[in-house]
C-alpha cells in the first residue's frame, strides 16, 4: 500500500495507464472501421470521356451483398428494370460499415448485422461527371453481410433519382439479375449497371 504522500501520484500513474490503454484500443478499432486495411480491386472502369486537366470530383460508396438462401437481396428500378446492390455514397466521416447500415435501411427497410460484414472487394469508376465538365471518380466497396430477420422498417429512398427511378426491394437469383442487367448496359442514365454486373458475374463463379 503506497504511503499517503505517494498515493496521489500512484493514482495519477494508474489513470494515465488506463487512459493510454483505452486510447490505443479505440485507435485500433477506429483504424479497422476506417477500412485502413487493403481491399482487393475487382475491376477498374475508366470511360476516358474526360479531359485530364478537369477538376476531379470524388465520391466513394459502400454496398451490401446479402444472400437469402439462393437469392440476393437487391433493389430494382421500376423505370429501367436494373438490379442494384443496396448501398450508396459515404457521407462525411462515416465508415463503410456505417454507410452500409444506413443506406440498406433507407433503401430496403432491412437491418444489417454489423458483426456479419466481411470485405469482398471494390470497383473503381472514372468518367465524365453527368452535369459538369468534371472528372467523376468513385470507389465502391462491397461487403458480404447478413440481415436481422426479426427487424424491418419502411424504406425511405432518397428524394432524388432513387425516387424518380422507383427502386424497390427485391429477391433475385444471380441469373435473374445478370440477365436483366446485361440488356441495359448501353443506357447512359444508369452507368452503374456495368459495375454491379461485374460483381454479379464474380459471385456466380464462386
Amino acid at each position: 500500500m503506497p504511503s499517503s504522500c505517494g498515493y496521489v501520484p500512484f493514482l495519477l500513474r494508474c489513470a494515465l495507464i488506463l487512459a493510454f490503454t483505452f486510447t490505443l484500443k479505440n485507435y485500433i478499432i477506429v483504424m479497422y472501421l476506417r477500412e485502413e486495411i487493403k481491399i482487393r480491386t475487382i475491376k477498374v472502369f475508366d470511360d476516358k470521356n474526360y479531359q485530364a486537366d478537369w477538376e476531379k470530383y470524388k465520391r466513394d460508396s459502400a454496398r451490401a451483398i446479402i444472400f437469402s438462401g439462393d437469392k440476393l437481396i437487391m433493389v430494382k428500378s421500376d423505370k429501367y428494370g436494373e438490379y442494384k446492390f443496396p448501398g450508396g455514397g459515404i457521407e462525411g466521416d462515416e465508415t463503410h460499415i456505417e454507410t452500409i447500415l444506413r443506406e440498406t435501411e433507407e433503401e430496403t427497410g432491412l437491418y444489417i448485422i454489423p458483426e456479419s460484414l466481411k470485405e469482398y472487394g471494390k470497383t473503381l469508376v472514372i468518367r465524365k461527371n453527368f452535369e459538369q465538365d468534371k472528372i467523376f471518380e468513385q470507389e465502391s466497396f462491397y461487403y458480404l453481410c447478413d440481415v436481422d430477420t426479426d427487424k424491418k422498417s419502411l424504406p425511405q429512398p432518397d428524394e432524388g433519382y432513387e425516387t424518380e427511378y422507383g427502386y424497390k426491394l427485391v429477391y433475385a437469383t444471380l441469373d435473374e439479375a445478370i440477365t436483366a442487367n446485361e440488356k441495359l448496359l448501353n443506357i447512359p442514365a444508369i452507368p452503374w449497371v456495368k459495375r454491379d454486373l461485374t460483381v454479379l458475374y464474380e459471385l456466380k463463379e464462386r
